[in-house]
């Protein structure tokens, strides 16, 4: 079976690198292989972030490795236009709406609606980071109901660059309230951030569950965001351990691994979802 992990974001060398840029960048290239061979990982979406993981540096990785590497780029950041057009190796762009504070008064005044009527007619999925914000993106995909939506981490603040919700899933219910539209879709990204016992994280089961219920498996994507979890995003300072903190094989295997779920909904989960709903179909 496939593994294609639909969040990550560009490994971080814990240490200096006085060697140059293009050196750096293949020596990012390089780990991020490792990382995906030694997790199991099949195939990756690269999420840029400016300056966190730079689309021009993520889809150097993917044009060397476009069986293996794919893009989703910030529409925020400029490096796609509203028109619609974006790089060969981009699947989609993705809005961060939860932050800063006038983004979300943004969308609910309309002033995306040029990217979203770009994304509609050409097809091209968005990412939402909506924390807080899930009610208006239901009103969104009610209202544009041929527009592909994607909701990053479930939804939910997540730690260790923000704090989880008290109760950390206390915005779960917004999450399962957009089920009933076709066109919204959802990553199973980060759930063990939010646990509060060791691997495999049974606690976050219950509620996985229920979003894989609410959802199916056709809707939902999985996602290690390995390198936010473990506290080395590019441009932030190293983060201490915290309570949820784990590995890239952990994320994958604290749901791979668990009974009750079929050989179709793995298959689904784990790669078949992504493939369909981001438009990357695999290789011959």
């Amino acid at each position: 079976m496939e593994v294609v992990d639909a969040h990550l974001h560009l490994p971080s060398p814990r240490l200096d690198w006085p060697h140059g840029e293009a050196s750096r960048r293949d020596l990012q290239a390089e780990l991020l292989l490792a990382q995906l061979d030694a997790a199991g990982v099949d195939a990756a979406v690269l999420v840029a972030v400016p300056g966190v993981a730079p689309v021009d540096e993520c889809l150097e990785i993917a044009a060397r490795h476009p069986d293996r590497v794919a893009v989703i780029a910030p529409w925020e950041g400029g490096e796609v236009s509203k028109e619609g057009e974006a790089p060969e190796g981009v699947l989609g762009v993705r809005l961060v709406l939860s932050w800063p504070p006038e983004n979300a008064e943004r969308l609910r005044s309309g002033g995306y609606d040029g990217l979203f009527d770009a994304a509609e007619r050409r097809g091209v999925p968005v990412s939402v980071l909506a924390g807080g914000l899930l009610p208006e993106i239901g009103e969104l995909a009610r209202a544009r109901p041929s527009l592909r939506l994607v909701v990053d981490h479930l939804g939910l603040d997540q730690p260790p660059y923000l704090p989880a919700g008290d109760p950390p899933w206390g915005g779960l219910p917004d999450l399962l309230a957009l089920a009933g539209l076709e066109n919204v879709a959802v990553k199973l990204s980060g759930a063990p951030t939010l646990s509060t016992g060791p691997y495999p994280y049974r606690d976050v089961w219950p509620h996985l569950d229920r979003v894989l219920s609410a959802f199916g498996a056709d809707r939902c994507l999985w996602g290690s965001d390995a390198h936010r979890v473990s506290g080395r995003l590019r441009g932030f300072p190293p983060v201490p351990p915290y309570q949820g903190q784990h590995s890239h094989a952990q994320a994958l295997h604290h749901l791979l691994d668990r009974s009750g779920l079929g050989d179709a909904e793995r298959a689904a989960l784990f790669g078949g979802t992504a493939r369909r709903v981001l438009g990357w179909p695999a290789r011959p």
